[in-house]
This record gives structure tokens, C-alpha cells and sequence, in this order.
């Protein structure tokens, strides 16, 4: 997987082409005009000390509707990071060593600001991996340090020879179970190609402005035999 690559093919004029033809073919996007990336951009989502959120690419956007931030997920067959219900356990392990660790307060808090009235489920902690939490929280929060109304989580997917699709298939079905949460369940599988939203989640207590919520995913497949 080479994502700085697939983004400067276009010597920084134009956006990798199934990135634009996403943000093209959506009617809340559409044609970029300009924009700029930020490589392994730290996206602080919430007060507590400790590290922030490092996204793959935070990019700014200006197209019709005005300014947008999009934060990638560059993807070859690795998970989308633990479950909710394990990122909970570690927390809880790491506080009974350190009364001052603030991991179980930041994985509550996320849940209450993306999951909103369903945060109370532990069910979904089974389901829900916790790096589309954060991926989510660290672009929404950027649009409003941004002053942007948009924020779009996109995965980008890499296919190559060392990757696997079985492992590929695993991150699919785990972005559709999110986005099926996040929808209300109006959306049951993310496509290749195509943006979705917006959704607004309940925000509070990291978020405190209205910001549409999009999520999406395109592929690149750089193996030798294609």
C-alpha cells in the first residue's frame, strides 16, 4: 500500500481519480476546485491528555458547496483496530493501574458523542470497531476547528499482492455494520465508489456544532495481474 503515492499521481493538482469521481458523482460534494493534504495529520477529538487521532490524510476541500473536510482511512487488509467491547477492557486494566488514566472517560464519551442513544449498548461494543469511532470524531471535530458544515470519513482501499480478501471482506462487513448504526439502519452496506450521508450524530459532548457526517469508500487495486 503506497497512499502518498495514489494521492501525488497528480503532482498534487488532482485528486487520486476514484477519490474524485466519488466526490463527483455525489450531490453533496461534487467537482473539487482545490485542496490540501496534510500526511498523518493528528485530529484532536476530545481534552483528555495523551495522543490524538493520527489520520492517514486530513485533506481541505473547496468544491460548489463550499469548503469540506475529508479524512482518510488508508486501508490494506488490516482490521479497523480492536472492538469497542476489548478498547473497553484494555481502558479499564490501564485505570486499575493508574487512577488518572482518562482512556475508559475518552471510550464513553466517544460512544456518546457517535452512537448517541445507542451508546448504552453493549451489544454493539461486541460489533463496532473503535477506530471508525475515532477515524469519525477526529474529522468532525476538524471541520468545526475548521468552521466547515461537512466532515467525510473516506476509506481508502488498497488491493495488492500481499493482501488478503478474505481479510478485505472482514473490513467490509465491519464498515457496514457501523454505517447500518449510524443510519438508523437505513444503510446496510457501504459500496466502492460511493459517499453516504449525511448523517448527524449526537456530537455532545466533543462536538458542539451541527456538521454533516459522511462516509465512503474507494479502492485501488495495484496488484500485478490487476
Amino acid at each position: 500500500m503506497d497512499v502518498a503515492r495514489a494521492w501525488l499521481d497528480g503532482n498534487g493538482k488532482s485528486l487520486p481519480i476514484e477519490v474524485e469521481a466519488a466526490l463527483s458523482a455525489n450531490q453533496y460534494f461534487g467537482a473539487t476546485k482545490s485542496w490540501i493534504a496534510e500526511p498523518e495529520a493528528k485530529l484532536k477529538f476530545d481534552s483528555f491528555a495523551g495522543e490524538p487521532r493520527n489520520s492517514d490524510l486530513a485533506v481541505h476541500i473547496k468544491n460548489k458547496n463550499g469548503n469540506c473536510l475529508l479524512a482518510v482511512e488508508a486501508k490494506a487488509d488490516e482490521p479497523f483496530g480492536e472492538t469497542i467491547e476489548k478498547t473497553i477492557k484494555a481502558a479499564e486494566v490501564r485505570l486499575a493501574q493508574n487512577p488518572r488514566s482518562n482512556g475508559l472517560s475518552r471510550v464513553r464519551q466517544l460512544k456518546e458523542a457517535i452512537l448517541g442513544n445507542k451508546a448504552k449498548d453493549e451489544v454493539l461494543d461486541t460489533i463496532i470497531r473503535y477506530q471508525l469511532l475515532t477515524a469519525c470524531a477526529g474529522a468532525l471535530c476538524e471541520a468545526e476547528r475548521s468552521g466547515y458544515s461537512r466532515a467525510l470519513m473516506l476509506v481508502h482501499e488498497f488491493f495488492t499482492d500481499k493482501t488478503n480478501d478474505i481479510k478485505h471482506r472482514r473490513n467490509g462487513a465491519d464498515l457496514n455494520t457501523f454505517v447500518l448504526h449510524i443510519s438508523d439502519e437505513r444503510i446496510s452496506k457501504v459500496e466502492f465508489g460511493l459517499i453516504y450521508g449525511p448523517f448527524r450524530v449526537f456530537g455532545l459532548p466533543i462536538i458542539k456544532n451541527k456538521i454533516d457526517l459522511f462516509v465512503g469508500k474507494v479502492s485501488r487495486n495495484i496488484r500485478t495481474g490487476g
